[in-house]
């Protein structure tokens, strides 16, 4: 039955039919991006907050939590009510005729192109630069005020008075307007105080209104808003599949230890598992609600909670498909309970051409550092945790507190530093003595109107030698199964080294290098793509051991293991598909971390990988099927006799890079129903999963469905 969900999701996708699309003018001047016809990074604005509207900027800010790009940018000329010149010519009187005349107006007109005006002094060249900067006037379609001459004192304080009334709506909408402007307002009301008196009957005193502006120029601003997804999701495939359970195991000192085994193999085939994976189609949501507040129309103070419900890790676990490759974008097991998500506090420095973040709880490297990806929603965007970003902002696992600085060098180059710690509120620990922290620098650029690029670099330290992103294989992940394993030692069990020397946690260096590119293509095509190769050398060297009590193995001991990594993702997405605005179609191609580098190859008995992949759930155990971290046989495997073990009492398990590769496919297609609500039906399947040979492609789908406020 999953199948036939799956393959009516595929078909849905590829066969959309267009002929009940609406057709619909497109919005000019929204240039750019997937999820809002913008590029992910609006350079010439991005840290310009000095003009811009506090309730626009919070509105639609939950789901992409993508830093400095939320930030406010100037006042663009798409105002929700431009007053026409023929209204405000036909209230004063000034022109005859007008009213017999078509006054449609669909074009807002710079004053210097309207023909029969002459730009001759400093009103005229004043009320210029409030018309391009507030879109205050409208001109007719052949650019002309039509009158019997040039621009009179009447007409253009009718100009003025519109230009003020537009002023007046931004202030009372809580945006800001820059001080120099009200200082040419009050002017030119002096200058124009007869003409504005006598067009403005209506009006009492334009002293007053600027008077007004000055006083509520801002004020402490606080916005509720929301994101909630309602999801259908189904997955299979994967064969060999998790299965986990307890095992015992019987050691020659007569004791007796348990391991999770997930999945013995015999001959390469799981046998103590059914043949397929316990997935069922899942109805699940997630929601996130937030408070965002200004103090100063310049600064925001966000804060995040947070509540979902796909349990036991999703499809990831190990009961089912056992790989964090088949991660979705929104899951998070949480349990229907609420928790703190996010709490942070950003604001501008040196004339708002730097912003300072600052992060107590709900830290990532993402939120400073501009992921550059078209993607990165959990409401709108990709569909898979995999599809959203490069891996290489999420090294570091689930941080707790941070600190980031966006600095806009010039006009199209922007340098950004950020650093996270885990555990940040142990008094014993501290910010700078965690045992996961991860620090980030990002120069991106804008080289061209229709490019974006970044080049990142990420210093990682995690105390238990992991990488954290959860999107590769638990061979990458771990950098080589290092992390709470065993040696073998004839003082703790014989041949099987499950009970040998542990390993416990070794901490370990990460450097990452990584690059990320947005090109649009034309209006509606644009491609993007990402990567990275990440280097990890753990600082403490590998103890002594031995085989079978006699045996000692000198040539790995001493030394210091190594991993590296890499990934690399490549998309195409189509924008406003069928002239359906706010729709999108994306295919995204790549391939989750793998781990083609390790070392060195030494004998021991691995276990299966606990981490905490979101915040507040617990850690589930995950192993790929890997034959390495489970035992070769379920039966008497303390017995150094067993025939099923190798001579030397086991494999080659650590320092091995992943020996085959894993393919991601991911296709979605976002329904925009409003503003406010979006529907997006989305597939994806990955081959060798944990980038084993043996183990069978999976596919996940999803109907998921947004509801923003």
């Amino acid at each position: 039955m999953k199948r036939y969900l799956l393959s009516g999701i595929l078909l849905f996708l590829l066969g959309s039919n267009p002929a009940n699309a609406e057709s619909r003018n497109r919005n000019q001047v929204q240039k750019f991006s997937l999820l809002n016809n913008q590029l992910e990074v609006d350079f010439q604005n991005s840290l310009n907050v000095r003009l811009k509207s506090f309730t626009e900027e919070t509105k639609f800010s939950l789901a992409s939590q993508n830093t400095v790009t939320n930030l406010p940018k100037n006042i663009q000329p798409e105002i929700s009510e431009t007053v026409e010149v023929g209204s405000y010519q036909r209230s004063a009187n000034l022109l005859k005729g007008i009213a017999a005349t078509d006054t449609s107006l669909d074009q807002v007109i710079n004053v210097n192109q309207l023909r029969d005006v002459a730009p001759n002094d400093w009103a005229y060249e004043a009320l210029r630069g409030l018309v391009d900067r507030y879109g205050c006037i409208a001109g007719f379609p052949e650019q002309t005020f039509r009158g019997n001459q040039a621009l009179s004192r009447y007409e253009f304080a009718a100009g003025l008075n519109s230009c003020l009334q537009q002023i007046e709506r931004l202030i009372a909408a809580s945006e800001a307007v820059a001080q120099e402007d009200l200082d040419t307002v009050r002017r030119l009301n002096q200058e124009f105080e007869t003409e504005l008196a006598t067009i403005a009957g209506r009006v009492d005193s334009l002293e007053g209104r600027v008077s007004f502006l000055e006083d509520n120029q801002f004020s402490t601003t606080t916005i509720f808003n929301g994101e909630v997804i309602f999801a259908l999701a189904d997955a299979f495939g994967g064969n060999p599949p998790g299965g986990c359970e307890e095992v015992q195991l019987n050691l020659q000192n007569g004791e007796s230890s348990n391991i999770v085994n997930c999945g013995i193999r015999s001959d390469g085939v799981a046998r103590s598992t059914a043949d397929e994976p316990e997935t069922n189609t899942s109805f699940v949501q997630l929601t996130r609600l937030g408070l965002e507040t200004s103090f100063t129309g310049k600064d925001r103070l966000r804060t995040y909670l947070i509540s979902g419900n796909f349990d036991n890790g999703g499809f990831t676990n190990a009961s089912a498909l056992n790989t964090n490759m088949a991660r979705l974008s929104y899951q998070a097991d949480l349990d229907n309970e609420v928790f703190l998500d996010l709490v942070e506090y950003r604001f501008p420095v040196l004339d708002d051409n730097v912003v300072i973040s600052l992060t107590p709880y709900g830290f990532s490297l993402s939120d400073v550092l501009t992921s550059n990806s078209p993607y990165f929603d959990t409401g709108r965007g990709a569909i898979s945790s995999f599809g959203q970003r490069s891996p290489i902002y999420g090294i570091g696992g689930v941080l707790d507190a941070g600190v980031g600085v966006d600095w806009q060098i010039f006009e199209s180059l922007r340098l950004q530093v950020a650093y996270g710690a885990a555990n940040s509120d142990d008094p014993d620990i501290g910010v700078f003595g965690s045992n996961h922290s991860s620090l980030g620098v990002q120069l991106l650029a804008q080289p061209t109107e229709s490019v974006v690029t970044g080049l990142t670099y990420v210093n990682s330290y995690n105390s238990d030698g992991v990488l954290g992103t959860f999107t590769g294989s638990v061979n990458a992940e771990t950098n080589g199964l290092w992390s709470g394993g065993r040696l073998p030692s004839s003082e703790g069990g014989g041949a099987y080294p499950g009970a040998g020397i542990e390993l416990g946690d070794l901490p370990a260096q990460t450097n990452a290098f990584g690059g990320t590119l947005q090109w649009r293509i034309t209006d509606r095509l644009t491609f993007a793509a990402s990567g990275a190769y990440m280097m990890t050398n753990f600082l403490e060297e590998i103890p002594g051991f031995d085989l079978d009590g006699n045996i000692n193995n000198e040539m790995v001991a001493g030394e210091k293991p190594f991993g590296n990594t890499v990934t690399y993702m490549f998309s195409l997405g189509l924008s406003d598909p069928f002239n359906r605005e706010g729709d999108l179609f994306a295919f995204l191609f790549g391939m989750p971390p793998k781990l083609v580098d390790a070392g060195p190859k030494t004998p021991g008995q691995s276990v299966p990988f606990f981490e905490q992949a979101v915040r507040n759930t617990d850690p589930v155990p995950i192993t790929d099927n890997d034959p390495r971290v489970f035992p070769t046989e379920d039966n008497d495997v303390g017995d150094p006799n067993n025939g099923n073990l190798r001579p030397e009492g086991t494999l080659e398990q650590f320092g091995q890079e992943d020996e085959a590769t894993s393919l991601h496919f991911e296709f979605f297609y976002r329904f925009k129903v409003n503003d406010n609500i979006f529907i997006t039906p989305g597939f994806f399947f990955v081959t060798n999963p944990g980038h084993i040979e043996d183990n069978d492609t999976l596919y996940v789908g999803t109907i998921r469905t947004t509801f923003r406020f």
